[in-house]
């Protein structure tokens, strides 16, 4: 009878045992990333298109996204909403993204625009959830720089000098923020340098679908620490050039993870 008992028991733990691993298993393959920005973000729905990536590695993304146009930083600190979004569940990941020629300015300006506004919503995101990890979405320069504004650089006559500003201004804020970077921009200019073929943006500013796809999966290999080969892609992303992306995102977001994750 005892051993009756003892064998019943000992089944019941190893259930619940294995029950219990592969909740712990089911929770790690499931993230909630909310997404604040503005057009670069809402574009071709790039929140999605990270969701239907991590579907197809068998994991689950819940996802919400606030992104009015031309939002800035500044604006979305002082919005309501954004302050109603970050409580209304505890995400895993908040990303926040600049209007695209912000990160561009000087540095004097960014300390006055730019800056204050990124920790004031860093500061927000753990005051909702202190777990929380704040990812910045190093976003992708115009197409041609911003010669409108060459006055505050002449490195914002091309597309090379912008983006070199605007990564050193999205790392900065990251440092500054204990946040992660979603390298976007970093991938967006190898793939140009190395296959200057592919057309990446829809118009000056935003990216085409092919761009859209690049960024998403620098997302998904950002929120899942897994490489994002052998996406899933949308239609009008061909196969090869699937490839050649999700490889030159690999190795930029994975095999150089220290130079993206502050959080320590």
């Amino acid at each position: 009878m005892k051993k009756t008992l003892f064998i019943a028991l000992a089944a019941i733990l190893l259930a619940f045992a294995v029950f219990y691993a592969a909740s712990i298993q089911g929770n790690n393959r499931t993230v909630r990333v909310l997404f604040i920005g503005n057009s670069l973000t809402a574009v071709n729905n790039l929140p999605g298109m990270v969701a239907d990536i991590a579907k197809s590695h068998g994991y689950k993304m819940i996802y919400d996204a606030y992104t009015p146009g031309g939002a800035r930083l500044a604006q979305h600190a002082a919005d309501a909403k954004v302050l109603e979004k970050l409580r209304e569940q505890p995400w895993d990941f908040v990303v926040l993204q600049e209007q695209s020629q912000f990160p561009g300015f000087s540095h004097k300006q960014l300390s006055t625009d730019v800056f204050p506004y990124a920790k004031r919503l860093a500061e927000a995101v753990k005051e909702a959830h202190r777990h929380t990890s704040v990812v910045f979405y190093m976003a992708m320069a115009r197409r041609n720089g911003d010669p409108a504004n060459k006055h505050v650089s002449p490195e914002l006559l091309t597309y090379e000098g912008m983006q070199k500003r605007v990564n050193r201004c999205y790392l900065e804020m990251a440092k500054d923020n204990r946040g992660l970077i979603a390298p976007v921009g970093e991938v967006w200019k190898t793939i140009r340098r190395q296959n200057p073929n592919f057309d990446l943006y829809s118009d000056d500013i935003h990216p085409n679908k092919t761009g859209t796809y690049l960024a998403a999966c620098v997302f998904y290999a950002t929120f899942f620490r897994s490489p994002s080969t052998g996406s899933l892609a949308p239609r009008e992303v061909n196969r090869a050039t699937a490839q050649s992306l999700q490889k030159v995102v690999d190795r930029i977001v994975l095999r150089a993870e220290g130079r993206w994750d502050w959080r320590k």
